[in-house]
């Protein structure tokens, strides 16, 4: 079970950082330049799985995108690594990440970006949800075995 934790920890953390080519105009590019920075996020494991878990995250402007460079460690487990990059898609009127997991759709509200992912396979289901804005990052998930098993976490990052 805590092998499938940590990779659905990962999965979470990959999709919710999931971008769409994009042709962003000057205010949604300026947003997004905004993004860029070193995050390091510690949170807990707590429910069926408990232990802590630790996550870098790296933002980097560049043209209309910002691309994102991840780990998150939990104890003797591998590290997991994602990456990819955030844009606005002017087609779509919507922000958009996307990695090699696919895309997720983000709403903006204010000067938050807000995407979420839910997620349902042979071990069961997962949700996270990624809060981003230039000056915080937060990660909430929560996986349900399909014995009805429920592990929570939050993430919360600091610059």
């Amino acid at each position: 079970m805590f092998r499938k934790v940590a990779i659905s920890i990962a999965a979470a953390a990959m999709l919710a950082f999931t971008a769409a080519p994009a042709f962003a105009g000057p205010a949604e590019t300026a947003f997004l330049q905004k993004l860029a920075n070193t995050w390091s996020g510690k949170g807990q494991l707590k429910g069926a799985e408990t232990g802590p878990v630790s996550c870098k995250v790296v933002i980097s402007a560049g043209g209309k995108n910002a691309k994102f460079q991840g780990r998150c460690n939990i104890p003797d487990m591998a590290q997991q690594a994602f990456s990819g990059s955030i844009s606005y898609n002017d087609k779509t009127k919507r922000y958009e990440s996307r990695s090699a997991s696919g895309t997720v759709p983000g709403v903006r509200k204010g000067d938050r970006l807000i995407f979420t992912t839910n997620s349902k396979n042979l071990a069961g289901s997962s949700r996270s949800v990624m809060t981003i804005s230039p000056s915080s990052l937060v990660i909430d998930m929560s996986i349900v075995s399909k014995k009805g098993e429920k592990t929570t976490s939050r993430i919360t990052f600091s610059r």
